[in-house]
């Protein structure tokens, strides 16, 4: 596993959240506000039921400590009741507690006004969902039938019928399915309330907090941003016209100079002079003119240049569709520069490195364009005590880095090249998918003779190129309501999110109903490879477009996201069957993988949904775009029915709903 760990930290460095707003006003602090975290919070109960447990809110300032901190007093909605919210200040940390008390049925709002001595203040929106579950229809479902529902229709009640006597078991998933990729990304506190309950269910343990993004994740996230950018700008619009004449491609030393991203911004450039060490059929390979010792060979050269021609050119134009050829030479060009090792200085310490990169500037006309297709990677430097790349890291790493970034100048050919002005390029979530997804196909297709350097491992090429996705996806899997599906346009992805949009893309084309092994058909269709004007749609409307036209079971946005949640859980339930065959990853089997001892993974599956047999739950976390809170509500024999009511914030963009299966 050592060495799949490895590739993972290498690939997502290779190549490369939450919405509601707080009202304010001004109380002084000059450029300081009062933050908090989160900005509304709801709460959920039964009628006559119990209390909520409470809930914490997180203040700070936006550029400094904070002074003279008061918390309320609370301000309630007119004309409805009062006195159900307190708010008390421990410290920079709000407790607000909602009690029933004779409330009826109905949403109660409030505002918790929070102010400083030197800040802007701001107030905290709070609701509080009283349902009254008794008059809503059971879900009434057979082993295996799966139903997605909208828990506006019901006031956000479920009802889950009361066993037979053989028991029952149904997974639910509550989730957001927003698929609109913007700018902060969508979410929205919630509220997962069950009964009955003999007394207050104890509340779960909170969710982690996502951990922070790397400078070479944050890296490759700011070119895809700045993609997108200038995809929606129509000055830069350049028409992939074909071309005149015969393609002139270079030869073997042939010498070029290369304008380089100088920092981690790329708002700098370096220039680089290199010279053609490899030019194939469909790759020519430039190598930096001074370069550290200990580098490429010139038989290294060959081999990724060979391995390019033969079999990584063929996957992805087969999966995805022609790149661009603008400056007319018949191939893409690869430089291997020690430029890319200066992005990441001092590696050894970060733990973070850019192994090599592709990006869209290339292709349009900018002063800083190399007017080409054009990757860039790092060389060996084994020397370097601050950021150390031996040759076998580096010569490891391009193949699986060259395959994942040839899928995104593909994809930047096919969404904006080709398309009409101000279309933009694929999102984000959708575009690293599919990278991702090119690497599988690598690991794949790719004879294990080509790939000596993991020639120890049961499947050399495999664990060298789709290594690093097996962990993304366990870490995704390991809890999934912590990551976004749909990603925020400005924020970088996570591993566990690279990982989530692997697994959502890998099971999405095994829905394809004549090709669920490498289902090129789906991924064509996606980028428009068949169609010489590409494509003008992205992101989940893409998804849902490409759904509708191969005739897969689910052919809504909402269905898809909802049933692959379910699918995530039932990979790891052993000897589980429903009817359409498709929850779960047709070609994979992850419980074998995460539980084999060699892997050394921590769980033998890493979904562990919450569980309730009484019906008594409770959970309050936040929705995240495409993911969500799986739970398993297991009965007895002649258990009694069990309710269920979800209240979220934010909903109208959050899209919140119940995804269910009876397992038993």
């Amino acid at each position: 596993m050592k060495a799949s760990l490895w590739i993972a930290s290498l690939l997502v460095l290779a190549g490369l959240p939450m919405a509601c707003t707080s009202s304010s006003n001004n109380s002084g602090g000059g450029g300081n506000t009062v933050n908090l975290s989160p900005t509304s919070t709801g709460f959920a109960a039964f009628v006559a039921g119990s209390n909520p447990p409470a809930q914490n809110v997180q203040v700070s300032g936006s550029t400094g400590s904070l002074s003279g901190v008061v918390a309320g007093p609370v301000q309630y909605a007119a004309g409805q009741p009062t006195g159900w919210l307190d708010a008390a200040l421990n410290g920079l940390t709000i407790t607000v507690t909602a009690t029933l008390g004779a409330l009826g049925a109905g949403t109660y709002t409030a505002h918790v006004p929070v102010t400083a001595d030197n800040a802007t203040s701001a107030s905290l929106a709070v609701s509080f969902q009283v349902a009254d579950c008794s008059t809503t229809a059971s879900t009434n479902l057979n082993v295996g039938q799966t139903v997605v529902l909208d828990p506006a229709a019901s006031n956000g009640c479920l009802s889950i019928p009361a066993a037979g006597p053989a028991g029952a078991e149904h997974l639910i998933v509550a989730l957001s399915t927003q698929g609109v990729s913007t700018g902060s990304g969508v979410s929205g506190s919630y509220s997962f309330l069950g009964a009955p309950a003999p007394a207050p269910p104890a509340p779960l343990p909170a969710p982690r907090v996502t951990t922070s993004s790397s400078p070479a994740l944050a890296f490759h996230s700011m070119l895809r941003q700045r993609e997108q950018e200038l995809a929606r700008d129509p000055s830069r619009r350049r028409l992939a016209l074909a071309p005149q004449v015969a393609p002139a491609p270079p030869v073997v030393g042939d010498q070029r100079t290369f304008k380089v991203c100088g920092n981690l911004q790329c708002n700098s450039f370096v220039s680089v002079t290199a010279t053609a060490k490899h030019v194939g059929p469909k790759g020519a390979i430039y190598l930096d003119n001074t370069v550290p010792a200990g580098g490429f060979t010139d038989p290294d050269i060959s081999y990724v240049g060979n391995l390019f021609d033969n079999y990584m050119y063929p996957i992805d134009t087969t999966a995805f569709g022609r790149e661009s050829d603008l400056d007319n030479n018949g191939v893409v060009i690869v430089l291997l520069t020690d430029a890319v090792n200066n992005l990441s200085p001092s590696c050894n310490s970060t733990g973070s490195i850019v192994f090599g990169y592709f990006f869209g500037l290339d292709l349009v006309p900018d002063p800083n364009s190399n007017q080409g297709e054009v990757f860039y990677s790092l060389v060996p430097n084994p020397g370097n005590p601050n950021c150390t790349v031996s040759h076998d890291e580096a010569l490891a790493g391009l193949p699986p880095t060259f395959i994942h970034e040839f899928q995104h100048m593909i994809s930047f050919n096919r969404h904006f090249l080709l398309t009409g002005p101000g279309i933009g390029t694929e999102d984000a979530w959708l575009n690293e998918g599919l990278s991702m997804y090119a690497q599988e196909l690598g690991g794949r297709q790719i004879p294990n003779t080509e790939c000596p350097l993991f020639n120890t491992a049961p499947n050399p090429c495999f664990s060298q190129f789709a290594g690093g996705n097996v962990s993304d996806a366990y870490d995704y899997l390991d809890d999934p309501e912590t990551s976004y599906l749909v990603v925020p346009e400005n924020s970088p992805l996570t591993l566990a999110e690279y990982g989530g949009a692997w697994l959502f893309v890998r099971w999405f084309t095994q829905q394809s109903p004549t090709d669920t092994l490498l289902a090129k058909d789906m991924t064509r269709a996606l980028l428009g490879a068949d169609n010489p004007q590409g494509v003008s749609i992205t992101g989940s409307v893409n998804i849902a477009s490409v759904a509708a036209s191969k005739g897969v079971t689910w052919t809504s946005w909402e269905q898809l996201v909802s049933q692959w949640q379910l699918a995530n859980y039932l990979e790891g339930v052993t000897g589980f069957s429903e009817p359409t065959g498709q929850l779960k990853y047709l070609d994979w089997d992850f419980r074998t993988i995460y539980s084999n001892p060699l892997n050394n993974f921590a769980k033998p599956y890493p979904l562990t949904p919450d569980s309730t047999k009484t019906g008594a739950y409770t959970r309050n976390g936040t929705l995240r775009a495409g993911s969500g809170r799986h739970l398993r509500v297991i009965q007895n024999a002649s258990a009694s029915a069990v309710q269920l009511i979800l209240t979220t914030t934010n909903t109208a963009n959050v899209l919140p709903r119940f995804s269910i299966i009876r397992i038993r």
